[in-house]
Parts: C-alpha cells; structure tokens; sequence
C-alpha cells in the first residue's frame, strides 16, 4: 500500500503542469536504513522513481559504500615460487560500489561526462598511502587488480538492463546489499543522461547500521582497540589451553 501511495505521488509529480526539466527527476527507496545483526545475509531494496523520458535517454545508477583503505600485491615468480614483490595501499576506496543502468554505460555517457561525473570503475579517485612502492602516475594495473579483487568478493559490480522503464515514465530497479557490507552511509546517486551529457541527479542515502551483539562488540573494537586487540590474544590463549586440558582427557 505504502509504495502503491509513493508511485502515485511520483506520477502527479511528472504531470502536474509546471514541472520544469530540472525538476523532472524524482526517486525513493523504500528504505532508508539497513541493520547488520549477526545473521544478517545481505539485504534488498527498492528504488523507484519517475521523470520525462524522451527515446534516446538513459539512466545510470551509482551505489557506492563508505570509503576504506585495500591494500593490492603484485606476484611474481621468483625461482619457480610465486611470492609478493611489491605491494600498495590505496586510501579512499568505497567499499562498496555497483552501477545498474538502462542500457550499457558506453551508450549513454560520453568518455568526459564518465570522467565528469565518476562513472565507472576507471574514474573512482583514490589515493596511495605513504610508503607505497609504486609510481602514482602510474595505477591502471593496480586499478585493474583492485577491480578483480572487489569484484570477486562480491563488493563491485555491474548490471546493465537492470533498470527497467515503465511507459517512459516511470522507473524501477532492486539495489542489493551483499552480507559482507561495511557499516557505514552509502550514497545512491540517480544519473539522468540526454545525448551523452547529464542533464539531472538525484541523490539518496542508505543507512547501514550494526545492531544487536554484533553492535557491541563492532562499538569495542573500534572505541577501544588496543583493549580489544588484548582481550583478543588472551581470550585466543586460553580457549586453545582448554581445548588442550580437553583432548588430554
């Protein structure tokens, strides 16, 4: 009912006269806060939204997690063993980061638009850490592996066509949350693209919170990490010495 009520206030929104072009673009979820309790298995939300299509239009959609430091190595073989040599730590990485789309990226955005408005896996900013053993001038293969990386543990992705238009007016797409999220705000950024160039965004967030134990012990460990890090070692210590008295017996 509730969503029913939300689709008809995006509809009056795109026909009520005077609506400028600008004002075109409306979008919602259907909510705004996800909790990370300890059996959580990810999460699925609703994106919807309405605005004056014309044929050649396209709609991209941008979910990006809060950002993080991922540390990337380079393998070599050395004397038939493979072994890290070198290694970097890339600061300002969002933990999380998934396009849909209407149709491919390539399609709707022109190359300097896609830098304009950091579309693309090519164009998320970052930082090396100090220290990093590399020329920052020179990251392409530490983008490419920081891509293989994310994309294998199911934290960056792409889905084109799974934004789907409803009579050119209305629009729908699932925004998934994998269980391995970071705790944090995730920006959701809806991109309006006419002839190559953007001509409208919209900007939602989603809340993701820990909840329960799982609150407690992530509030300990991070307001309180050397503490932590102890109580860590100890308790690892002495679980391992009774399962040891355990096995004698």
């Amino acid at each position: 009912m509730m969503r029913w009520l939300m689709t008809t206030m995006l509809m009056l929104t795109i026909v009520l006269p005077g609506a400028t072009a600008q004002a075109a673009l409306v979008a919602d979820l259907d909510q705004k806060e996800v909790q990370i309790s300890t059996d959580f298995n990810g999460a699925e939300l609703l994106l919807f939204g309405a605005l004056k299509l014309q044929d050649d239009d396209g709609i991209a959609i941008v979910v990006s997690g809060p950002p993080k430091s991922v540390a990337v190595r380079r393998k070599d073989k050395v004397a038939g063993i493979w072994i890290n040599t070198e290694s970097a730590t890339l600061v300002g990485i969002p933990s999380f980061y998934h396009i849909l789309s209407t149709h491919p990226i390539d399609d709707i955005a022109l190359p300097l638009e896609r830098q304009k408005t950091r579309l693309g896996y090519n164009y998320i900013p970052f930082k090396l850490q100090s220290g990093s053993r590399i020329d920052e001038g020179d990251d392409k293969e530490w983008r490419e592996a920081l891509h293989r990386n994310m994309e294998a543990n199911g934290l960056w992705g792409k889905d084109v066509g799974d934004v789907r238009m409803l009579e050119n007016a209305l629009f729908r797409t699932n925004v998934v949350l994998p269980a391995n999220i970071h705790p944090g705000q995730y920006e959701v950024r809806i991109l309006h693209f006419r002839d190559g160039m953007m001509i409208n965004e919209e900007i939602s967030m989603i809340d993701v919170v820990k909840s329960g134990l799982s609150s407690g012990i992530y509030n300990v460990a991070h307001s309180y990490a050397p503490f932590y890090g102890i109580f860590a070692i100890v308790f690892a210590v002495g679980a391992g010495w009774l399962a040891a008295v355990a096995f004698r017996r």
